[in-house]
């Protein structure tokens, strides 16, 4: 028996630990937005994604999506059809350390890999 396999997520977004520490190639096939309560009167609209051939969302945060948005263009609209790799890692978060996250794999431009000129 699995550990993850007992203890996985029923939510409906995707988690840091549902990628099972892989990088993950995903086609958005719809992309929305989503209103989260936040008590007191305050809420909070974010992105959220949908692929071809999975169940769960992943709710964009600003830096994720400023990294498709380097890929894929400023309009979202355009996102759809469009592919991504996706990779768990961990990040600060107010007063946490190494609070698991989920980070979009930005591709150099072919250009950027070619040897660097002696300088």
């Amino acid at each position: 028996m699995k550990l993850n396999e007992i203890y996985t997520s029923n939510s409906s977004f995707l988690k840091c630990e549902d990628l099972q520490g892989k990088t993950v190639r995903l086609k958005i096939s719809e992309v929305g937005t989503h209103t989260f309560d936040e008590g007191k009167d305050s809420e909070k609209s974010q992105i959220v994604l949908s692929f071809e051939g999975k169940e769960k969302k992943l709710g964009l945060n600003v830096t994720n999506a400023n990294s498709i948005a380097k890929i894929l263009g400023g309009e979202t609209d355009n996102w759809i059809g469009g592919e991504i790799k996706i990779y768990p890692t961990t990040t600060d978060f107010g007063d946490k350390r190494d609070v698991p996250c989920i980070r979009i794999v930005e591709e150099l431009p072919p250009e950027a890999e070619e040897d660097i000129p002696a300088w």
